[in-house]
């Protein structure tokens, strides 16, 4: 009778234990995916090819809801105060987890106490472009007229304290001089700039420049470690292999999440990036997808901050 008793009570706590697990894995309503961004952009795209395709797989409704705002620091902080039950994930870059903790001197969130990550859903690469009438042929032509003209050695990028800002002070540093940095308003009026020989060196990310190369902008090297296109070669085939570096879009989830919860959305986002039609889209963007474990997105999260963080600090820049 004892032996039975106690065969009851070790089947009655599996029990419970297993309908726990299941219990926690639930996430009660529709899930939101939060892009801190507008609507129309990198981020919210691949947000909303995840959103489609993860409706089906975990049969409930997904929808994305755009949180504009201050770089992306207003969305982010949004999410940090959602509840812990995987019905609210955020899209992130590095931008935001990478560059913000260093640059500003007050964040109203915390990447690692705040966040979990889930996976990692697309990435892309930088390149280095100049004007289409420029001497500057490939990578090494451009090194060696950063060296010869110094005082001339202007790149802009997008925005101040952009990777693109970081990773042209990466391309000086391989020079060894220290370029001077101009911030555009935008990916639309550098390449402007660019095409009227305003500025001799741009610095952005591949799909912001792509469609103006090679007949209004000429874009020299991508940061990745494979070509974009047949031809326009790497940094490291041109031999700088140190000048790399990628962006990314991930996914996370307010801190204390179930462990259950995470990896059940991770699995279904998964799926949803590498499905045939959506690895098309995002390619059609110039960005490639990925989809990771949480444990993976972690890694590259660690990787990115031993790359970027020397470089930033080094910088001395401080956001406003």
């Amino acid at each position: 009778m004892r032996r039975l008793c106690a065969g009851l009570l070790v089947a009655a706590v599996v029990g419970l234990l297993g309908s726990a697990e299941l219990s926690a894995q639930e996430i009660k309503g529709p899930i939101k995916i939060v892009v801190p961004y507008p609507a129309g952009g990198g981020s919210d795209v691949a947000a909303r090819l995840v959103a489609d395709k993860m409706k089906d797989s975990l049969g409930q409704p997904v929808i994305v809801e755009n949180k504009p705002g201050a770089g992306g620091r207003i969305g982010t902080e949004y999410a940090k105060g959602q509840p812990a039950d995987g019905a609210t994930m955020l899209v992130v870059n590095p931008a935001l987890f990478v560059v913000a903790p260093v640059v500003f001197s007050k964040l109203a969130y915390d990447p690692d106490a705040d966040f979990a990550p889930v996976s990692l859903i697309t990435t892309y690469q930088f390149c280095v472009s100049v004007p289409p009438g420029s001497a500057v042929k490939d990578v090494p032509g451009l090194i060696d007229w950063i060296k010869k003209n110094p005082n001339q050695a202007n790149y802009g990028s997008p925005a101040a304290g952009s990777l693109p800002h970081f990773f042209g002070l990466m391309i000086g540093r391989a020079a060894g001089v220290e370029m001077v940095h101009s911030s555009y308003n935008g990916s639309g009026p550098l390449v402007t700039a660019l095409i009227g020989n305003q500025i001799p060196i741009g610095v952005d990310a591949y799909d912001a420049q792509s469609a103006y190369h090679p007949e209004k902008i000429r874009i020299l090297a991508t940061a990745g470690t494979a070509r974009k296109r047949p031809d326009i070669p790497t940094f490291k085939e041109q031999g700088y292999p140190d000048i790399e570096g990628t962006g990314w879009n991930g996914i996370v989830v307010p801190a204390k999440t179930p462990k259950p919860v995470i990896d059940k959305l991770s699995a279904a986002i998964v799926t949803a990036v590498r499905s045939p039609d959506v690895v098309e889209k995002i390619q059609g963007l110039g960005n490639d997808a990925v989809g990771t474990s949480p444990e993976e997105f972690a890694a590259v999260l660690k990787k990115d901050r031993e790359r970027w963080v020397p470089i930033i600090k080094a910088s001395g820049f401080k956001a406003e």
